[in-house]
Parts: C-alpha cells; structure tokens; sequence
C-alpha cells in the first residue's frame, strides 16, 4: 500500500521557467521607468545647484561690477568660465582681480549630476540671442559652446 503522504512535492522545470520568464518581463517594463526617474531627480538637482550658483554670480557681480573671471559687468565679453571653482572666477576664492570682493559667495562648487562641472557663460546662445548663464551641459555631457536641448540652465539678465 502506498502512502501519499511520503510524496515530495517540487516545482518542475517548467513552472521554474514561467516564473523566471514573468520576472524577466516585469524587469523589463520597470528599468525604463526607473531610468526616467533617475534622469528627473538628476535633472531637479542640476536646476536646485544652479539656483544658488546664479545667487552667487549676482552676488559677486553687485558687490565687484564684475562677473566671474573678472569680466565687466556692464560690457560686451565673451570669455566663459568652464570651471566656478578657480580663484580667477571669484565665488569661493579671488587672485586679486576683483575690487571690493566680499566673498566666499559660495561654500563648495559642486559637479553636476553627471559629474561635469557647472559654467559660467557670458554669451550664451538662448533662442538665438546671446544671453549671461550658469548651466550644465546635461545628461549628454556635450558643452563648451556646443548649444543643445539637453542643457540646464538659468539667464542671469
């Protein structure tokens, strides 16, 4: 006589495949959707970085009449500042260019997001006309006079 109760019972193979296979679709559908909300969060926390570092740059420029790297406020320039940090640009630290400076206007310069660092731009292209701007190049990483939509940025006047 045969007792039922001595059965093991165990997944076959192919159940063992339907549930990978489910898994394996559930993954599929959610990775972009996490990827957009990656890129979103990274996209918010360039714009929440360059909100202070506009405050910074019009800081600096009301105390010095200067924008960073020295240039004059109320010219025409177009020397950009691929990095906030240098002692040349003025928001953390000054060489000696900038007249009645009263910073650090800034703790730290942060990299963006996607680890590049911020800008200062003096001309910088905005619906075709030639605007002040702090940004970042954005998830695409291209910059350095090379305009896209991708690019994070806030005009300063």
């Amino acid at each position: 006589m045969r007792n039922s109760f001595n059965r093991v019972r165990a997944f076959t193979l192919l159940e063992i495949m339907v549930v990978v296979g489910i898994i394996s679709i559930l993954t599929a559908i959610a990775i972009p959707f996490f990827s957009k909300i990656r890129q979103d969060a990274q996209i918010k926390e360039a714009e929440s970085n360059l909100e202070i570092m506009a405050s910074a740059v019009l800081q600096l420029a009301w105390d010095t009449g200067e924008w960073p790297g020295g240039l004059d406020r109320a010219g025409t320039h177009s020397r950009e500042a691929w990095y906030l940090g240098g002692g040349d640009v003025g928001l953390l630290k000054q060489d000696g260019r900038f007249d009645e400076w009263k910073g650090p206007y800034l703790a730290e310069v942060p990299l963006d997001p996607w680890k590049m660092p911020y800008f200062f731009d003096p001309d910088y292209r905005v619906d075709g006309k030639m605007r002040v701007a702090v940004g970042s190049f954005g998830p695409n990483r291209k910059g350095r006079n090379y305009y896209d939509k991708d690019d994070i940025y806030i005009v300063l006047d």
